[in-house]
Formats: structure tokens, C-alpha cells, sequence
């Protein structure tokens, strides 16, 4: 997408991302568990926390904990059965809102998706009131709260819905882009994994990103032009570097750049 004076514009990307969505769903329809630690899964010994409610975040609950940690950690932790049947029915609630203001729609699990409004149904210019909207719908709707991110790439956009959690949002311009991530640490970027950061740590990349700057990396995520293709693969493409000489120059040399038709692969990062 170009503009009057034939230059690419910046893509207007939303990242959607519910609040506790199972632990919120399950305090919504009862109404004992507003208010209290809530984690959905079982306590079984070799039991896992699937989601945890703000209360239980308060004492470091986290998804993927295992339930006795959980239990450790907030004696008065109340597990919940997951109802996936529920959460399924919610999501496909929340996926009708966003079809009314775009086609372009990636779901990334039942809680959260990106959408490019770029060009939306509603011909709105703006996409953080897109994306207020789209909030204030899905409450009404579910009753639920939502957090997005607004940017001009996924990776900055998945970025942003953390910034104001919960039930916020937080917008990541073009003009600012770039500084966000120079200061961004490299366990930060999405996707990147304990074992990724220790590796990135090893190589010098760590704190801060100025190594990254200098790598094919970096245009992708400072760049305007193809932005719409980067989400988890972001982390994918460090660990790729990580592999054979991020950093080294020698190795960069020998490595020829991927090439591939923007149109194409927005068409692809939204097929899903």
C-alpha cells in the first residue's frame, strides 16, 4: 500500500489479547470466584495450571506451573476443571466481533489473534479507536476483558498488548519502533525461550539488542515494508542466527538473503 506521494504506508496491526481468559470465563459464570485466586486445571500431583486469574498472579501463579508449586506458592489457590467446550464457544464469540471490522484475521490460540486493519470494513482510519472498539464490543458481548496492541508489525504489536495489561492498550508507532526494540531484552522478544536467551547470552546478545541492529534481523523488525509476517518468527529467525554466527560477519557473507513478494506473504500470515 502506497500514498499520494508513492512511498509504502505502515500497516495498521492489532493484537487482541484476553485477559486470564479460561480463569476469567470461569469467574464470570460464578460468581464465588470473583475476587479470589483462581487457577484453572487440577491439583493432582502431576497436575499443570492452565491459566491463573490476576489474584493468583499476585503470588507468582503462572500458566504451565505445576499444581503443587501453584499450591506452594497461594495456599489458597482454588483449582478449577477446565471447560474447553465453554472457552471454544467464547472464542467464537469474540472471532464474530473481529470479522466485522476485517477479514484479515490470525488467530494464535482460543485468547488471542492479530488483525490487520489496514483497510477495515468499517473505513476507519484509526487503529487504536479499531481497536477500542473491538474491546468495548467484547465486553459487551462476553464480558470479558481484552488488551490489545496497536503497531505496524506483528512483533511490535504482540509487544504492546503486554504494556498496559489488564484491560488496556498501548500503541507502538513507527516513529518509536525502533528505539523499543534497541532497548528491548533479548528474553523479551516474543517467542524467545529460557534456553534461546542462555545461547544469546553466551553469544554477547543480551541486555540490549545493538548486535541485532547490525543483522538482517534488524530490518525486518525497524523496516515498514514487510512487517505483517512478523510474529513468533521473529524468535524463530534469532534462534536461526544464533545457529551459524549472529554477529560474524564472515558467516553473514555467505548466507543469501530470502526473497519473497510482500502481497504473498500477508497472504499467507493471515490463511490460518
Amino acid at each position: 500500500m502506497t500514498n499520494d506521494e508513492g512511498s509504502e504506508r505502515p500497516r495498521k496491526i492489532v493484537h487482541i489479547d484476553m485477559d486470564a481468559f479460561y480463569a476469567s470465563v470461569e469467574q464470570r459464570d460464578n460468581p464465588e470466584l470473583r475476587g479470589m485466586p483462581v487457577a484453572v486445571g487440577y491439583p493432582a500431583a502431576r497436575g499443570v495450571v492452565a491459566a491463573a486469574s490476576y489474584e493468583a498472579r499476585k503470588f507468582g501463579v503462572h500458566s504451565a506451573m505445576p499444581s503443587v508449586t501453584a499450591k506452594r506458592k497461594c495456599p489458597d489457590l482454588i483449582f478449577v476443571r477446565p471447560r474447553f467446550d465453554v472457552y471454544r464457544a467464547v472464542s467464537l464469540q469474540i472471532r464474530a466481533i473481529f470479522a466485522e471490522y476485517t477479514p484479515m484475521i490470525e488467530p494464535l490460540s482460543l485468547d488471542e489473534a492479530y488483525l490487520d486493519v489496514t483497510e477495515n470494513l468499517k473505513g476507519m482510519e484509526i487503529a487504536t479507536e479499531i481497536a477500542a472498539e473491538i474491546r468495548a464490543k467484547i465486553k459487551q458481548v462476553t464480558g470479558l476483558n481484552a488488551s490489545a496492541g496497536i503497531s505496524y508489525n506483528k512483533f511490535l504489536a504482540k509487544m504492546a498488548s503486554d504494556l498496559n495489561k489488564p484491560n488496556g492498550h498501548a500503541v507502538i508507532t513507527p516513529k518509536n519502533g525502533p528505539a523499543f526494540v534497541e532497548q528491548l531484552p533479548i528474553k523479551k522478544f516474543h517467542g524467545v525461550g529460557p534456553a534461546t536467551a542462555e545461547k544469546m547470552h553466551r553469544l554477547g546478545i543480551g541486555a540490549r539488542t545493538s548486535r541485532i541492529r547490525r543483522s538482517s534481523f534488524w530490518s525486518n523488525i525497524s523496516g515498514s515494508r514487510d512487517l505483517i509476517s512478523m510474529g513468533s518468527p521473529a524468535a524463530s529467525t534469532i534462534a536461526r542466527l544464533s545457529r551459524t554466527g549472529f554477529g560474524n560477519p564472515s558467516a553473514q557473507k555467505t548466507r543469501s538473503p530470502r526473497t519473497s513478494t510482500p502481497t504473498n506473504r500477508r497472504a499467507r500470515a493471515f490463511s490460518r
